[in-house]
């Protein structure tokens, strides 16, 4: 009798609701503001609730949910056992979600959004470009962010990802490079104010030292320049200006589906110019400057950056092993909450370059567009993950594979404004691990944009955990596999094209959409862990509690695992079960150790957090001293060790005590 009466009990509750409830509903489907998805508990009164029809069933659970949460809703089709739609107006689907999922009757209410074929961009250059003469294409276009197809396998698979976040303008990729090219029409409005921090003015070549503004000036080097200031230029070659900065920043966040030139990874991301290269490349000293300044670490006598940026793109370095000075910055840096993506080095198969070289940085390895190791690139086990550097294939002609990207027309000084803007090409070509780096920059702000909460720890586990394995086949007759270079400081071999291996290339080739799937799905799961007691001592068991830790509505944790991830010389091991909510483990002396919980969810989303207990030493436990004996009286019988009157009145209570139970035992 309970579930008709309490089903009879909602269908009145509904019918008692003011009258304007189904006339309200009649203009909920033409206006359609709120549209939800709802799944009902299976013990729950609306879980359970029968009706003659599927119709009457919908049509009665919205009711009775609309009567109690006060809400005018309509019933739309079903979707599953005990999951139906919901229309509602006057709000949006995220507040009308959010509302009913308190519902105790609910087991989830999440929008039901509309989703779209996707379409990729507009930009005329990103699917192929034609070659007139010697100017122009490539006709492979940019081969490097689609999906991999046919012989092309190393490409970055970024509409994908794209499906997921196209980039947020919250998310800031500092460019430490030659400056920019503000007046480029694609990239104009992505571009935040940045600085210059060349203090030698030959070498900024601006006619002053650090300033606010990061514009490039060119970086051309004349025989004139050597031959009058060898200081500076002596060792440099003779080259016509680079613009390698507005370059790498293209990459990055070039404006995407606007009908003009290429498509960047980012696109909507904000890019921040920060100058540390001038003619003749740049001083550590303006480069690690300018690497606190964009994370947002004081640099004396510099204005503090009020826009600090999350990911740091150095397409720059050089020979040696990783300084105190830089190995320093990147510590501070990486503790700031700003990842570094670094270029290994084009050196032909030598040992990676400074920076990328430092414990901290994700140093970027360059593949040809088959997955090889493409020849320029720099190797060994300080890089992170591999992304593609352009080639050519051929030795004549019209480059067959090289890396689109924004730059100006200027040999020398910058042609100004739209006449100057134009995009490397098959002829002028980009290739280098300078342009692996931005694509993986740009990878790390979208995977930023899906999940802020990344640490640059955990943004380089997980783009290395999604990236795709490295091919074996597919190269240039002859090619080997790739083996490690000779230790820094000791004479390089060259070597050129090579099947990359984990120890080499790094973990596989950055696949862009697994990385930004991977870091969106964690964003959702959250583990916490809670230390009992608050003030751990050592001997004394500490117990590690899970319960803070949360998924989305409508999913559930299907696993937890604690680890021991440094037992400081006092924990070797967890006390019991380590896949629990709870776990436990007991210190022996004072100290420290950590551990680290992960939690997955019914989908596979995963979330690791850790904690690091501090283990004051057991407390000294002082004997307390001997009793002293009782002072005498001048009676004979009250002296040292007698029995006292106090004492012989409890021992007769007791034995009256014992009587009485006695005698309650022998009543039963």
């Amino acid at each position: 009798m309970r579930t008709p009466l309490l089903t009879l009990a909602l269908t009145c509750a509904s019918l008692l609701a003011p009258l304007s409830l189904n006339t309200h509903a009649q203009s909920v489907a033409a206006t359609g503001n709120a549209r939800v998805i709802v799944k009902y508990k299976a013990d729950s009164a609306l879980g359970r609730m029968q009706a003659l029809s599927a119709t009457g069933q919908r049509t009665d659970r919205v009711q009775a949910l609309g009567a109690r949460t006060g809400l005018a809703m309509r019933a739309g089709a079903e979707v599953a056992e005990r999951t139906q739609v919901l229309f509602a107006s006057g709000m949006t689907s995220e507040q009308l979600a959010q509302r009913l999922a308190a519902e105790t009757d609910v087991e989830y209410a999440v929008p039901d959004q509309r989703r779209q074929r996707f379409v990729a961009p507009n930009d005329p250059f990103y699917t192929t470009r034609a070659v007139a003469g010697s100017t122009g294409g490539p006709v492979s276009g940019q081969w490097y962010l689609r999906a991999p197809a046919g012989e092309v396998r190393s490409s970055l698979n970024v509409e994908t990802a794209w499906d997921l976040t196209t980039g947020s303008p919250s998310v800031v990729v500092a460019v430490l490079d030659t400056g920019i090219r503000s007046d480029h029409p694609d990239l104009a409005s992505n571009l935040l104010p940045g600085y210059d921090m060349i203090v030698d003015t030959a070498v900024a070549n601006d006619g002053n030292a650090r300033d606010a503004d990061p514009s490039d000036p060119g970086d051309w080097v004349s025989q004139a320049d050597k031959n009058n200031n060898a200081a500076d230029f002596g060792p440099c070659d003779v080259t016509d200006s680079s613009w390698h900065g507005t370059q790498t920043a293209g990459l990055i966040g070039a404006l995407t589906n606007n009908g003009v030139g290429i498509a960047s990874v980012g696109r909507t991301v904000r890019v921040l110019p920060v100058r540390v290269l001038g003619k003749c490349g740049g001083f550590d000293s303006d480069i690690v400057a300018g690497m606190r300044w964009a994370a947002g670490l004081s640099v004396p006598g510099v204005p503090t950056n009020t826009t600090p940026a999350k990911v740091i793109n150095m397409s720059l370095g050089g020979p040696g092993a990783c300084s105190a000075l830089y190995q320093d910055a990147v510590t501070a840096i990486n503790a700031a909450g700003t990842a570094i993506v670094a270029s290994a080095g084009n050196s032909s198969g030598h040992a990676v370059s400074t920076p990328a070289n430092c414990n901290g940085v994700i140093a970027v390895a360059g593949l040809r567009h088959v997955g090889t190791k493409v020849g320029f690139s720099d190797l060994g086990s300080q890089i992170s993950i591999s992304a593609p550097g352009g080639n050519c294939v051929n030795t004549v002609g019209a480059c067959l594979y090289p890396i689109a990207t924004t730059t100006n027309t200027g040999t020398t000084t910058p042609v100004a404004g739209a006449a100057g803007a134009t995009y490397s090409d098959a002829f002028n070509i980009s290739v280098g691990t300078s342009f692996s780096a931005p694509l993986v920059a740009g990878t790390a702000a979208l995977m930023l944009s899906a999940n802020p909460a990344l640490t640059p720890a955990l943004l380089r586990t997980t783009m290395r955990s999604t990236a795709r394995a490295f091919p074996t086949t597919g190269g240039m007759a002859g090619t080997a596999q790739c083996v490690a270079p000779a230790a820094i400081g000791q004479p390089q071999v060259d070597q050129g094209e090579c099947y990359c291996t984990t120890t080499t290339c790094g973990a596989g080739m950055l696949d862009a959409g697994a990385a930004v799937t991977a870091a969106a799905a964690t964003a959702s799961v959250q583990a916490r862990i809670g230390v009992t007691p608050a003030a751990a001592q050592a001997t004394v068991p500490v117990a590690f509690s899970a319960a803070g830790s949360s998924v989305p509505a409508g999913r559930s944790i299907a696993s937890y695992l604690w680890v021991l991830t440094n037992g400081g010389g006092i924990v070797s091991s967890f006390v019991g079960a380590t896949d629990g909510a709870t776990a436990t483990a007991t210190p022996t002396a004072a100290g420290s150790f950590t551990v680290s919980l992960t939690v997955t969810d019914n989908t596979g989303a995963q979330a690791t957090s850790s904690s690091t207990v501090t283990v004051a030493a057991a407390p000294v436990v002082t004997p307390p001293p001997p009793a002293a004996s009782a002072p005498e009286s001048g009676g004979g019988d009250s002296g040292g060790g007698a029995t006292g009157a106090g004492w012989l009145l409890l021992l007769g209570l007791a034995v009256l005590a014992l009587g009485f139970r006695a005698g309650r035992r022998r009543s039963v």
